[in-house]
């Protein structure tokens, strides 16, 4: 490989970086998508991960948040975080580093969709439920946030 291309492969990652955190998975996946040799870019990847320029860690904790925030529960972030390509212990101390209440979180989008009172109607109140599991919450944050507590 020439010095040329080491700099063209160089560029293209830390301008990758440099807009966001990317997963070691998905820069492989876009230096591909470009043409890229893999047995060209994986050298200069490694170095950037050594040199903590890259981390799945990192990617992790700030896609979890980023999906926190948009009211996804655990379940959808773990799996979204497995799409990137990232392990499940990186993907649980994300998780842990967010620091989230999964209930308080679940209510919130519950109110955010249907309103703050509690419904008795067994079909409206399945329909919340199933919304809430679609978002990624578990059984028991759904029903505290559906609960006339």
């Amino acid at each position: 490989m020439s010095e040329f291309d080491r700099k063209i492969i160089t560029d293209a990652i830390t301008r990758m970086l440099a807009r966001r955190e990317h997963s070691y998975n998905e820069i492989v996946r876009k230096l591909k998508q470009k043409g890229m040799p893999i047995e060209d870019f994986i050298d200069i990847l490694e170095e950037f991960r050594t040199a903590d320029i890259q981390s799945d860690a990192r990617f992790a904790e700030s896609r979890a948040r980023a999906l926190y925030l948009k009211g996804k529960g655990p379940r959808t972030i773990k799996l979204d975080l497995q799409q990137y390509g990232v392990d499940e212990y990186c993907a649980h101390q994300a998780l842990e580093e967010i620091d989230a209440d999964w209930f308080e979180s679940a209510k919130t989008v519950k109110i955010k969709k249907f309103g703050e009172f509690y419904e008795t109607d067994y079909a409206a109140r399945l329909k919340q439920k199933q919304f809430l599991q679609y978002r990624g919450f578990y059984q028991e944050h759904i029903d505290y946030a559906v609960s006339s507590d």
